[in-house]
């Protein structure tokens, strides 16, 4: 009729990408178990036989959603991280570790999609499995691998000992505290929510920390 216009349904690649987006967040929220497909099918929009057409199952939409997760981590640092090669130079080693550090800060402090991401990662850690399997093997392990490599490269130590391992995870776990603990960090500093000018303060300090640890390591 005239007058009327007809609304597009969505594509199949869309109709995915919603699903594995209110699997994200419904798994992150709720848990896999008390996450029902008629909740996905209802958050996202989406008819529920759709999550058996592309995803076999509430099981295959969970491993998605991890694949999701490990194509986002490439994106904001990941690729540049394992495809950087410093050779010796222990400022370009730090540089990389820098750069990588800030755009996880940026990230995971102001962009909305990051509370869905690490609320997702964090329930799959609590409740190991296939997904968490998933993500330490293409996007944990190499990441942090890389990260140990270039430490090794700044501080001359040993790339792989306990002491570089557990140096690397403590610089990083900085930046998933400043998105876990954001309601209470906001509370305590006054602010109302973390914006760039905020996140600008945060990126100040871990990197400070961070060539900090650094020279603190050399002198070992």
């Amino acid at each position: 009729m005239p007058g009327i216009k007809k609304t597009a349904r969505p594509t199949a690649e869309q109709t995915r990408v919603a699903l594995i987006n209110s699997g994200l967040r419904l798994f992150g929220e709720k848990g896999f178990e008390a996450t029902s497909t008629r909740h996905i099918a209802a958050d996202s929009g989406a008819n529920i036989a759709s999550i058996a057409y592309h995803f076999a199952g509430k099981e295959g939409l969970r491993l998605a959603c991890a694949e999701a997760v490990v194509d986002k981590f490439r994106e904001i640092a990941g690729s540049s991280v394992l495809a950087s090669d410093p050779g010796e130079d222990e400022d370009q080693a730090v540089q990389v570790i820098e750069t990588a550090l800030v755009s996880m800060i940026r990230f995971f402090t102001v962009q909305p999609e990051s509370c869905d991401i690490a609320a997702f990662v964090m329930r799959e850690m609590i409740h190991p499995g296939a997904a968490i399997d998933l993500i330490y093997s293409e996007m944990m392990f190499p990441f942090h691998g890389a990260l140990c490599r270039l430490w090794g490269v700044a501080t001359h130590q040993n790339a792989e000992s306990p002491a570089t391992r557990l140096a690397v995870f403590a610089v990083i776990g900085q930046v998933i505290y400043f998105r876990l603990g954001q309601p209470i960090i906001c509370r305590r500093m006054g602010w109302k929510a973390v914006g760039s000018k905020e996140a600008d303060q945060i990126i100040a300090v871990i990197t400070g920390n961070l060539r900090a640890l650094v020279l603190a390591a050399k002198d070992d």
